[in-house]
């Protein structure tokens, strides 16, 4: 604020995709802000193709959690990751799936409900029943017998874009 108040031109570049989500593929790629500064959006036209492309062209490694099967890096876990994102979560990182089970254990402790849940859940589902979904097939009732021997064998790489040599 106050470099707004000096009348500096203050610019926020936002490295969003329009790929990622509906609501994101609704913003414009520059917006004013009722505070005053502008947003930049230079990648929101971008596939994710693109991406990995211009890394590629500057011979710049991405981010090693996505060879790892991550669809999106910046929170661990993400709240919006997807079943086989989070398997691969559990599999690899089991102390990170162990730490958002800690924090819904506490927060339960301050719950008018007696309940807290990292993911979405309608009916109190913990981050442990989540991560135990996660290793079943279509319809989340019958375990994958393939995830359930691949749980303790990790490869080395798993992307989901295609990263893996």
């Amino acid at each position: 604020m106050p470099l707004l108040e000096e009348g500096k031109r203050i610019v926020s570049w936002q490295g969003i995709r329009a790929q990622e989500s509906l609501a994101r593929s609704q913003m414009p790629e520059r917006e004013e802000t009722p505070e005053g500064y502008e947003i930049y959006r230079p990648l929101i036209k971008w596939t994710v193709e693109d991406v990995f492309a211009m890394h590629a062209k500057h011979n710049i490694e991405p981010n090693p959690l996505y060879k790892l099967g991550m669809g999106r890096v910046g929170c661990m876990p993400c709240i919006n990751a997807g079943k086989m994102e989070l398997f691969e979560i559990a599999r690899r990182f089991p102390e990170e799936v162990e730490r958002i089970a800690q924090w819904e254990e506490i927060v339960k402790l301050a719950s008018k409900r007696n309940g807290a849940s990292f993911f979405a859940s309608s009916d109190g589902e913990q981050i442990w029943d989540k991560v135990e979904w996660s290793k079943t097939v279509h319809g989340g009732k019958q375990i994958d017998l393939f995830k359930a021997l691949a749980f303790e064998d990790v490869p080395v790489c798993s992307s989901q874009y295609g990263l893996c040599e």
